[in-house]
């Protein structure tokens, strides 16, 4: 994939500004998605594109603002993630935390290496400190409904699917795991 440049060009249509978001998210570039997908909204503000724009600042991306320095450091620690050094990705997002307390992708990114090591209190944990930042944030939705599935608690994972689709009817992702989840009970 082609990097998208580094500032938000100008005298996009709604559309491309509101793909050119998707990657900025995808890349990490937190603010430069958050810019993209204002301009969609302010192109076509009663569009399907602009109300996509709200919806996608709303349960996609960060709540607050995020400063640079802690961007860099959620790539980082995604990278490691990917990597395979869990150890290094685990110290990585602990520190973001404890330094950006607002920033709930770290937390989110986090639970997802406790996951993964069958820590799902401490995943659950976790992700409700995340959910107390940004209720909309479907990524953080989706992983308590994988621990508490984890956990066999089909009820509570569908409950947290729910509160994920009532973020964004249209999440593939929650979609999915609906689906999933309607054909163990």
């Amino acid at each position: 994939m082609e990097l998208p440049p580094r500032d938000v060009p100008e005298g996009l249509t709604a559309s491309e500004y509101y793909e050119l978001g998707i990657k900025y998210k995808s890349m990490g570039w937190t603010e430069q998605a958050r810019d993209s997908m204002s301009f969609a909204n302010e192109v076509e503000p009663d569009s399907e594109i602009g109300k996509a724009a709200i919806r996608f600042l709303r349960t996609k991306l960060p709540r607050f603002p995020v400063p640079l320095l802690a961007e860099q450091r959620n790539i980082e620690g995604f990278n490691q993630m990917a990597r395979g050094d869990c150890d290094g990705a685990r110290e990585t997002f602990k520190t973001l935390i404890q330094d950006f307390p607002d920033f709930e992708w770290p937390y989110g990114n986090l639970s997802v290496l406790y996951l993964q090591d069958n820590q799902t209190k401490e995943a659950r944990d976790l992700l409700s400190r995340a959910l107390e930042i940004n209720p909309d944030y479907v990524n953080g939705w989706l992983h308590l409904a994988a621990a508490k599935g984890m956990d066999l608690d089909i009820i509570g994972a569908k409950e947290s699917v729910k509160r994920a689709l009532e973020a964004d009817p249209t999440d593939i992702n929650a979609l999915a795991m609906k689906n999933a989840l309607e054909s163990v009970s």
